[in-house]
């Protein structure tokens, strides 16, 4: 009976939007959710290198982390859109930007060369907060690592992660502030899903670090051989470590 529930809010939800069409979620013109000339513009928010970022300051034990377009301008707003605007016809763009992140991760340490070689990488998207989802009705980034996981060999999506207590709203959070604030914070119900395997954390934005350090702390709790991290998109900043570059834009 749930799912045809969930099936009758989706057919209800495509009739509205053949009678109210959505518009470009970066300019509002009609047509597709992101059109051709925001695809460019998102295109050129590309990060200037594509290698393994990390925040400053770089979080203890930080691994690298990969992802694909910088979080600003058009990018921040597609990504509202996204998870707080209910625009889930943005899941195949921005999944695809999450994909390109991965496909980078997977094809570099800590996997290449030193990998467990147990089964396919696991993607384990961050978990929102129990009352997020209610207020969303899903999991935005359960949506794109999916999407990304049609489109990148050799990964599956776990969501292996849950919040373990609550905790304040992140955004309003300074770093030392977001760390203590999600210390702790995320569990692995069912340790066998990750035990002895590769594991790729995958979220929406990295700012901080502060969140994507303390799903990876759970995972190697839990048993992860390991944990590695992708992004959609990167807020900038800059780290002092040229083994992690995080450049600030040029423009």
């Amino acid at each position: 009976m749930a799912e045809q529930g969930k099936g009758s809010v989706a057919a209800v939800a495509a009739a509205i939007d053949l009678v109210l069409p959505r518009g470009c979620a970066g300019c509002g013109c009609a047509g597709a959710p992101l059109c051709a000339s925001c695809r460019c513009a998102l295109a050129d928010l590309a990060l200037t290198d594509l290698g393994r970022v990390a925040p400053h300051p770089v979080p203890v034990g930080w691994p690298g982390c990969t992802g694909t377009v910088r979080y600003e301008g058009l990018a921040a707003r597609v990504m509202k859109s996204f998870k707080d605007g209910d625009r889930r016809d943005l899941t195949d763009p921005l999944g695809r930007l999450l994909a390109d992140a991965v496909l980078r991760a997977v094809a570099g340490p800590p996997f290449v060369g030193t990998g467990s070689g147990v089964g396919a990488v696991l993607l384990v998207p961050i978990p929102s907060a129990p009352a997020t989802v209610r207020r969303r009705g899903d999991r935005p980034t359960v949506l794109l690592a999916r999407r990304a996981a049609r489109l990148v060999a050799g990964v599956e999506v776990a969501p292996a992660l849950v919040m373990a207590r609550g905790t304040a709203d992140q955004a309003g959070l300074d770093r030392a502030h977001r760390l203590d604030n999600l210390r702790g914070a995320m569990t692995v119900p069912r340790p066998e899903r990750v035990l002895g395997r590769d594991c790729l954390l995958v979220d929406d934005v990295l700012t901080s670090g502060a969140t994507l350090a303390e799903g990876r702390r759970a995972l190697l709790a839990a048993g992860a051989a390991r944990v590695g991290m992708a992004v959609c998109m990167v807020t900038p900043r800059r780290s002092r470590r040229p083994a992690l570059p995080f450049p600030r834009p040029t423009d």
